[in-house]
């Protein structure tokens, strides 16, 4: 079990804590995931809405944007669910982050992304409801003021009274509703912490995000603020060590394969979202025509080959803004430990796996009370045997 102070000091472990092969794998195949979704269902809102997939690929590419205030009702349900979709991926990956940070502050190095994944599936709905249930509740106050309004509005001369009689009531009610969104916010930022590290249901999602802001406001806004500096620093780190490696493949290779290189490039970028990564190869760029290659002009296997290379730096974006996730899930998740025993003085490190309670040991015990019994019964009789041996002898010694 790592030794943590259970202050501000533990969340210098961010960056390192979010560097995890299993994190990244994990937040990777999310991404992968949510992406597909996200790609066929925004595909197909736009196909109802009378535009074919071929003129969304010409006219977005593979990062179309989902746009459902401009298209018509099945459209815009189809564009809004896949961002839906898209979002609740994310939170389960969060969540499996989540687990294998806690289980790694445990001093469980084992724990694999596999483990999460079986996790995941028997709490994924404190995960996802539990912010919806704290927007339930705002939603609850929010109606019940617009019905306030409308019955004080409706009834002549007494709605007026009324209405200026209970402002008080109605005034504290609206101020419980602006503590709501601050418990919705706290919701949305560490539900996959909540349910992640002890698995929590979606009451304990909804109790916890309100003891959150309530006790130990301060420092629960102090340290996001300070987790969110801690994963741009991780972040920019990545960024640019991997804008490094790029730069010296694109200078390594680029001196045996010339224009060919730069001319993969341009094709693999047209494959990418709007980034522009020209100025990495442009002394490359400038040794030839951009569609030349050493050996003549822009060919099949040149095409495909710029093609595969464009996957391979998507993939690439992919393990960046995965790192950025595992950086704020490993975050989150040391934050709340640190704010548990802080307001309810729990260490949840020392908690005994929710997972191992539910296995059933009945059975176990049985088979070795009854293994027990047999190797007794077995020591009687051989110890029967032994003496009924020794009667033998003395009898055989009188004679």
């Amino acid at each position: 079990m790592i030794q943590l102070h259970f202050d501000i000091r533990d969340l210098f472990r961010v960056i390192r804590l979010g560097w995890s092969g299993k994190k990244i794998w994990t937040g990777l195949c999310g991404l992968i995931v949510a992406y597909v979704g996200y790609l066929a269902l925004v595909t197909l809102g736009f196909s109802v809405s009378g535009t074919s997939a071929s003129e969304v690929w010409h006219q977005h590419g593979l990062f179309p944007g989902a746009s459902p205030e401009s298209l018509p009702l099945a459209g815009s349900i189809l564009h809004v669910i896949a961002m839906l979709f898209a979002a609740a991926i994310l939170y389960i990956t969060s969540c499996m982050m989540c687990k294998i940070t806690y289980q790694q502050l445990r001093g469980d190095d084992f724990y694999s992304s596999g483990d999460a994944w079986l996790f995941v599936k028997s709490h994924w709905g404190g995960a996802l409801f539990g912010p919806i249930a704290v927007l339930v509740l705002l939603a609850i106050f929010v109606v019940t003021g617009v019905i306030i309004g409308w019955v004080a509005g409706l009834i002549p001369y007494v709605g007026e009274f009324a209405f200026a009689i209970a402002f008080i009531p109605i005034f504290f009610a609206a101020l419980v509703a602006v503590f709501i969104v601050a418990a919705l916010a706290a919701s949305l930022l560490f539900t996959p912490a909540i349910v992640g590290t002890v698995g929590e249901d979606t009451l304990e999602v909804l109790i916890q995000s309100f003891s959150l802001c309530w006790s130990q406001p301060w420092r629960l806004i102090g340290y996001t603020a300070w987790v969110a500096v801690s994963v741009l620093i991780g972040a920019v780190l990545l960024s640019g060590m991997m804008t490094l490696a790029l730069g010296l493949v694109t200078w390594a290779c680029g001196l045996g394969m010339g224009a060919k290189l730069t001319s993969l490039m341009l094709i693999a970028q047209s494959y990418l979202a709007p980034i522009d990564f020209t100025s990495l190869f442009q002394d490359v760029a400038d040794t030839g025509s951009p569609w030349e290659s050493g050996s003549g002009s822009r060919t099949g296997s040149l095409v495909w080959s710029g093609r595969i290379l464009g996957v391979m730096l998507i993939l690439l974006s992919g393990v960046f803004l995965a790192y950025v996730q595992a950086a704020y899930a490993s975050g989150a998740s040391l934050i709340y430990v640190i704010l548990r025993r802080k307001k309810d003085d729990e260490n949840l490190l020392e908690w005994e796996d929710p997972d191992m309670e539910d296995l059933d040991f009945s059975n176990f015990d049985e088979n070795k009370d009854d293994e027990a019994d047999t190797s007794g019964a077995g020591d009687g009789e051989r110890s029967g045997e032994r003496e009924g041996n020794g009667e033998g002898d003395a009898s055989s010694e009188k004679t």
